[in-house]
């Protein structure tokens, strides 16, 4: 077995093992803002299996688009994390604003 073989292996299960304690995360936490945390990790499990893919298949369209959507999680999955918490708290409390302290001071 090839070294490249090894580092894709060792690559490809440590994205699945993450992938696999988000979803354990996910399921057994009991608030969606505790949920959340654990959705944030999920994009670099994925990562991590795009990254696998192109030391397997190099650089080509497969490896290069794997890689592309493995960075792309990454970079977009904080920012989808951050506005699903910002949606829950304006439904809760009618505004994302609400209780937090110098808010009110600055009204």
């Amino acid at each position: 077995m090839s070294a490249g073989r090894v580092i894709a292996t060792v690559l490809l299960v440590a994205g699945v093992g993450l992938e696999i304690f988000a979803v354990i995360g996910v399921a057994a936490m009991r608030c969606a803002f505790d949920r959340l945390h654990y959705v944030g990790l999920a994009s670099f499990g994925a990562l991590l299996v795009g990254v696998a893919i192109l030391v397997r298949e190099g650089f080509s369209i497969i490896g290069d688009k794997s890689l592309a959507i493995g960075v792309l999680l990454v970079v977009v999955g904080p920012v989808l994390v951050h506005t699903t918490a910002r949606s829950l708290r304006a439904r809760e409390h009618g505004d994302w604003r609400e209780g937090i302290r110098g808010f009110e001071e600055q009204r």
